[in-house]
């Protein structure tokens, strides 16, 4: 595991649904690593936002690869229970409700978890909050 964290990095919030959050991210980049794979957090802060950002080696999310409804699976992965590509999950546990509990404690803070765009092999998510509440 590689990390690259800025000194001194706050944000405000309920400790204990943004601990969640980084849970399943974590617990993600774990899950669906590749054998002798890799994993790096980064964390920095501007003045009014901090960015912190997970990513693994992985086996690819298609940009546009369309589910059984149509839908493109990066457009979905947020969507609760939405698990992806059997062949790629089958052997995963979870019920895919991770990340649209994640992208929904986000919002609550006022921030954003996303997606990002990510060279071949390696899935990253972006996890951005106000280092302030606000009202």
């Amino acid at each position: 595991m590689q990390t690259d964290f800025t000194d001194g990095l706050r944000v405000q919030g309920d400790r204990d649904l943004l601990i969640q959050v980084l849970q399943n991210l974590f617990s993600n980049a774990i899950k669906y690593n590749l054998a002798n794979g890799w994993i790096q957090i980064r964390a920095h802060q501007t003045q009014t936002t901090l960015y912190l950002t997970i990513a693994n080696a992985s086996k690819d999310i298609p940009l546009s690869e369309r589910d059984a409804y149509g839908a493109r699976e990066r457009e979905r992965i947020f969507d609760r229970f939405y698990r992806g590509d059997p062949a790629r999950t089958r052997k995963i546990e979870g019920i895919g409700l991770g990340l649209g509990l994640g992208r929904e404690i986000a919002k609550a803070h006022h921030g954003n978890l996303t997606l990002d765009s990510t060279s071949f092999g390696q899935t990253a998510f972006t996890l951005t909050l106000p280092t302030k509440l606000q009202n």
